[in-house]
């Protein structure tokens, strides 16, 4: 009997375990969705919006709206009373939290995105050449809404000098002498910063010169600006290499590392290191080694009037140590791009920046390209004998070219290189081009 009552009680006990159980999975499943939506809410809630925008801590000076912008009856901006245009000059009496109070006796945000400080923003002393095309406004001063008067009008074509420049939240303005003495203000809008007769140059080789077998580089000396056909377009520059060399050794010679009267020894390792021009060119040195000193000054002179070959060797060899890594590292800054000394590949463009650089040394290296033995022929011959023209030529086989500044009223730099091009052809180009610039 007692296992029977054992029975039954296990029996019973089980059939409530198994009633039970239902509800407790069901309880737990609820719990579990429960559970599991309060975490997916956490996930996406948003963070609270914590941008601020940026506030005057102080009342600018000259306040200017910069867009349309209400205006509230109290300083925390929750009645709107109206509206401001853009461009308005604004009367500020206070800053009161994050608004600006008005002489009104209303309210506006202080958001600087909103009103800015009609002001001259930078000041710089300049000297720089403008031209006008139009009929230009002269300002007293640089222009805001607060200061606008004009002084006076610049009519026609003129070229202008200012010596500073400004700028405002209406643009940059350069400050000009005129009329005999006036000064004032004009605005980068009206004038342009590149002579006109420059782009004329661009239309004339364009229409003239445009030739892959031309490469010229043309740029005012005093500017920044250039034109040109096919200037990046490289090809064997034979003695025009010869002006890395005249500038390495004029930069020596300001650096004090070297002087006028050094001796150079004109000995057989003179000829025979890699990238030393051949000796039977042009010049006026032996052709083979005499084992004689020469000055610094005289080699100068040979390489850059007679494009002496073995003068530019000795000041290869000894001034820029055989074309060594600080020689090429320094060219190739100012080329823009390396200038193989063996191969000689050079476009008009990084002839010109070189010559430009050297014009810059100065000096006995620069001076020597005056009254050379070239002077009849080529750029030269191509302007006005009263024409000041310094100028290095090169030529090998069919390659023929001239480098030079021109000493025109409005210096500039002419290259011309050409694969096939005559000395005429080149004087013609000189020719043209001084025509324009002139």
């Amino acid at each position: 009997m007692q296992n029977l009552k054992n029975k039954v009680n296990t029996g019973v006990f089980l059939m409530l375990v198994v009633a039970i159980l239902p509800t407790f999975f069901a309880f737990h499943s609820q719990s579990t969705s429960a559970n599991s939506k309060i975490k997916t809410k956490i996930i996406i809630k948003k963070p609270a919006n914590t941008f601020k925008s940026e506030l005057y801590t102080s009342i600018p000076k000259h306040p200017l709206s910069l867009e349309n912008i209400n205006t509230y009856k109290d300083e925390k901006l929750t009645e709107k009373t109206g509206q401001i245009l853009a461009k308005t000059q604004l009367s500020i009496t206070a800053l009161t939290g994050n608004s600006f109070k008005l002489s009104n006796g209303s309210y506006i945000s202080a958001n600087k995105s909103q009103i800015i400080s009609d002001v001259i923003q930078s000041e710089q002393t300049e000297t720089t050449t403008l031209y006008s095309s139009k009929t230009v406004n002269v300002f007293y001063s640089p222009f805001t809404t607060y200061d606008n008067q004009i002084l006076s009008t610049i009519t026609g074509n003129k070229t202008l000098v200012a010596s500073q420049g400004a700028t405002t939240y209406w643009g940059t303005y350069y400050k000009i002498s005129f009329n005999g003495g006036q000064t004032g203000w004009v605005s980068s809008k009206d004038i342009s910063l590149e002579n006109p007769k420059l782009q004329q140059v661009q239309v004339l080789l364009n229409k003239k010169y445009n030739n892959p077998n031309y490469s010229i580089y043309v740029k005012e000396l005093n500017s920044t600006f250039t034109v040109g056909v096919n200037q990046n377009e490289k090809m064997y520059s034979a003695s025009l290499s010869k002006l890395p060399i005249l500038y390495w050794t004029q930069k020596r010679l300001n650096n004090g590392e070297a002087t006028l009267t050094d001796q150079l020894l004109y000995s057989s390792a003179v000829n025979s290191f890699s990238g030393a021009y051949k000796p039977a060119g042009t010049g006026t040195l032996p052709k083979t080694a005499d084992n004689q000193n020469y000055t610094l000054q005289d080699i100068v002179n040979r390489t850059a009037k007679f494009s002496d070959n073995v003068g530019s060797n000795m000041l290869s060899f000894y001034e820029t140590n055989k074309f060594d890594s600080s020689f090429q590292s320094a060219i190739t800054k100012i080329a823009g791009t390396p200038w193989n000394p063996n191969t000689r590949e050079a476009s008009s463009q990084m002839v010109g920046r070189v010559f430009e650089a050297l014009y810059h040394e100065g000096g006995a290296s620069f001076n020597a390209l005056f009254n050379t033995d070239f002077d009849t022929t080529k750029i030269k011959a191509g302007v006005p004998k009263n024409i000041q023209v310094a100028h290095k030529i090169g030529d090998a086989d069919a390659y023929n070219h001239d480098a030079a500044i021109v000493f025109a009223p409005d210096p500039y730099i002419l290259v011309v290189e050409t694969n096939g091009g005559s000395d005429a052809v080149i004087q013609q180009i000189s020719h043209d081009v001084y025509g324009v610039l002139q």
